[in-house]
């Protein structure tokens, strides 16, 4: 069950998908037909798209090996099912951490073969909590009150770089906005230089799209409830479930 502000109370287990098995060894095989075929009987600058070719398949092949599939602990939407696999997509197995839902968007841990979402006092050591939006949303994202660093009550807000590409909470980015959720906040302690990674937070924008990252997940997960409809998620607000009082 996905509840607004709390960690979801649920967890699924892990089981094997040996039709997921075959299905990406036929996927896995064309792609690397596929790049094959452009290497040896075309030749020439087809080599390029022969070695991207090769990447999905090498990727895909290999996670043949870990079969795994299981129920997001927030939605129920199914984990680890894709077909095709990339570099920097971890494969759900019985030992995983921060695997992220790409239905509704929380980070979950697979231990001992049972999926929880992570704890929200995770932090990273570098932004790694990411959710992407349409870059006409920006202005219209809602922050909080709280350092997107520690959680702690903000006292100052950093005013994001206005550049049309790039990443807008490095140099450009000054903290000398109110708190009033238009913009990140951060407590005394934090948010001070001018290095994403120090901040915790990374914002960077390309033409149309925008890509926020931070590195404490309890200020992920309360930005990700208060901008569902702005995000790219399929969850949208209206799905989420207030916690119980407190004491039920």
């Amino acid at each position: 069950m996905l509840l607004r502000g709390r960690r979801s109370p649920d967890q699924t287990e892990v089981r094997r998908d040996l039709a997921l098995v075959l299905r990406r060894a036929v996927v896995g095989g064309s792609f690397a037909a596929a790049s094959g075929a452009l290497a040896f009987a075309v030749g020439g600058w087809a080599w390029a798209l022969a070695g991207i070719l090769a990447i999905p398949a090498a990727f895909t092949l290999a996670s043949i090996r870990r079969p795994f599939v299981a129920p997001c602990p927030g939605c129920g939407s199914l984990l680890g099912a894709a077909l095709v696999q990339l570099p920097d997509e971890p494969v759900l197995g019985p030992l995983v951490r921060d695997l992220r839902c790409a239905a509704c968007g929380i980070y979950v841990d697979a231990s001992s073969g049972v999926v929880r979402e992570v704890p929200f006092r995770r932090t990273l050591e570098s932004p790694g909590f990411e959710c992407g939006l349409a870059a006409d949303e920006l202005g219209r994202l809602a922050w909080g009150d709280t350092c997107v660093r520690c959680g702690h009550p903000a006292t100052r807000a950093l005013r994001l770089s206005a550049r049309e590409a790039g990443v807008l909470s490095g140099t450009e980015a000054t903290l000398d906005a109110p708190v009033d959720g238009a913009g990140p906040g951060y407590c005394a302690e934090h948010g001070a230089g001018d290095d994403p990674i120090a901040r915790g937070l990374m914002v960077a924008r390309t033409p149309g799209r925008v890509t926020v990252q931070m590195s404490l997940y309890a200020a992920y997960r309360a930005f990700l409830d208060a901008n569902r409809d702005r995000l790219d998620v399929a969850v949208r607000s209206g799905a989420l479930h207030d916690p119980p009082p407190v004491g039920d």
